[in-house]
């Protein structure tokens, strides 16, 4: 039997990709949760999975994050863990890249956490503790060309759960962020349709392959999860090694499967 079973839980970025991988996985786990997500259209596929509600909202504003906790106490009683993980990636040279897809990365890969963060903790206080899990890259442990925003989002969001799990370690409360690496979401997408691209990918990554957003949420649920209760502070890579090598040689063994 899961760990998680009974226990709710609110995931942003609900829509598709790693998220809604998610959201299926806390569900077929026994949980019952808040799914998050811009609009209402991309929330429709929840609309046949049992114990799921959906919030439509802008994550980047106050109200959004108040209603995903409200929609948790009053369909479900409790929130016992967020997945903060709603993500925008941003491209281009810094000296030409507009400073306002600077601002736009900013503000929903990392000032949206903080307000998830700050709107979860209440009720995260009344369970005697709980988790929170956010959405950091193997671009905020390293870097890479033509990401700068991106990579200083995904930075920062990991110091970000690093920082506030101190803070609130002695209340039982658990803050943690998962790093994915190659991952096939629609972020990824045209990426993985470049066959250049891919097998360039494919060379970069030990295991030789994109990650899949199942593998993403089965490590989001664990952290989530009571079975995690000495965690924190963690910034786990789900990456097939890709931050376990210092990239300076190819993956010769995909070269020759």
């Amino acid at each position: 039997m899961s760990s998680n079973k009974g226990r709710v839980y609110a995931v942003t970025g609900a829509a598709s990709g790693i998220g809604r991988a998610t959201v299926e996985r806390l569900v077929a786990d026994g949980a019952m949760v808040v799914a998050v997500d811009l609009t209402e259209e991309g929330l429709r596929w929840t609309d046949t999975v049992d114990g799921v509600v959906a919030v439509a909202g802008d994550v980047t504003t106050e109200a959004t994050n108040e209603a995903m906790v409200s929609a948790a106490e009053e369909h479900f009683g409790a929130l016992h863990g967020v997945f903060l993980n709603a993500g925008v990636a941003g491209f281009g040279a810094i000296d030409r890249a507009p400073m306002s897809m600077f601002d736009k990365v900013m503000d929903v890969n990392v000032r949206a956490v903080a307000l998830g963060m700050r709107a979860a903790l209440p009720a995260l206080r009344k369970v005697s503790g709980g988790a929170i899990v956010v959405t950091g890259s193997t671009s905020g442990i390293g870097a890479d060309p033509g990401l700068w925003t991106y990579n200083a989002s995904k930075a920062a969001v990991i110091n970000l759960a690093k920082a506030v799990a101190l803070d609130v370690a002695h209340e039982g409360i658990r803050v943690n962020a998962v790093c994915p690496g190659p991952t096939k979401t629609g972020m990824t997408e045209p990426m993985r349709n470049r066959s250049d691209v891919d097998q360039t990918m494919r060379n970069i990554v030990p295991m030789a392959r994109w990650g899949e957003s199942s593998e993403l949420a089965a490590a989001v649920s664990f952290l989530l999860s009571p079975d995690a209760s000495f965690i924190t502070g963690v910034a786990l890579p789900v990456d097939g090694g890709v931050t376990a090598t210092t990239g300076q040689f190819p993956n010769v063994a995909a070269r020759t499967r």
